[in-house]
């Protein structure tokens, strides 16, 4: 799978139910995956899956899109936003991400841009 491939398909996840992402958390996630974010530091796709599940609840019908990726070696960067239902973008960022040498995520840093001042 490409990095892009990869990020898309993760991105993805974070919109799915909680059976539907076990099998592609298992596709995009090493076993000993590390998440973090501002809000705290997780560790295996059991976490992360329960993460995700509380972002669906926080932000309903949100959807992230990847809008570009930069990759070099084992390392990528994907730039992001987070669309509400309506489509409208809520936040952008950007993540970091360790690629295994089996092609999936590794270690996953998100970073939340400031929101403009209006």
């Amino acid at each position: 799978m490409t990095p892009d491939a990869l990020w898309n398909r993760y991105s993805a996840i974070w919109s799915l139910s909680a059976d539907a992402r076990e099998a592609e958390l298992a596709a995009c996630l090493t076993d000993d995956v590390t998440y973090c974010d501002p809000n705290g530091l997780l560790s295996g796709a059991a976490a992360i899956s329960a993460y995700m599940g509380q972002f669906q609840a926080s932000v309903p019908g949100g959807r992230f899109h990847i809008r570009t990726v930069l990759h070099h070696h084992d390392r990528s960067l994907a730039h992001w936003e987070l669309q509400g239902s309506d489509e409208q973008v809520l936040q952008t960022g950007t993540s970091f991400g360790l690629i295994a040498a089996d092609g999936r995520l590794q270690s996953i840093s998100g970073f939340f841009h400031p929101q403009p001042q209006g």
